[in-house]
């Protein structure tokens, strides 16, 4: 089950970490694509876009519902339908970002999301 709140809070805990690499976007620039590639590859779904005044703007739908953690002003939860939903694919995202960044940032949320699910004791030794 996707938990909304959960998501946010560890991705905000994910992108504040020192563990993200220097080249990665900040939380005040556009992550909408890396964002986008992280929400579908750990929960699947959709990833959409949308053009605004900075180019392509990226977010999710999981379950039929909009998922959008980069641009609140963008995609809004009350329904707004008028806006043109684009199909996107992960390998128009991964344009926009270096796959070692990606890879960093994947790891932390991972670890992160174990632990605030309480799912870390199930880990493998796959990832230390």
């Amino acid at each position: 089950m996707f938990n909304r709140s959960v998501v946010q809070k560890v991705l905000r805990e994910t992108w504040q970490s020192e563990a993200i690499p220097r080249s990665a976007p900040k939380p005040s620039d556009d992550q909408s694509s890396v964002t986008s590639q992280l929400i579908y590859d750990v929960f699947g779904g959709e990833i959409l876009k949308i053009r605004n005044k900075k180019g392509w703007h990226f977010y999710n739908r999981i379950d039929g519902k909009r998922i959008d953690f980069t641009g609140s002003e963008f995609i809004n939860s009350s329904g707004d339908n008028r806006l043109e939903e684009l199909p996107s694919t992960p390998d128009e995202t991964f344009d926009y970002f270096a796959q070692e960044d990606y890879s960093t940032l994947f790891i932390r949320f991972i670890r992160l999301f174990e632990e605030a699910v309480g799912l870390k004791k199930y880990r493998s030794g796959f990832i230390k």
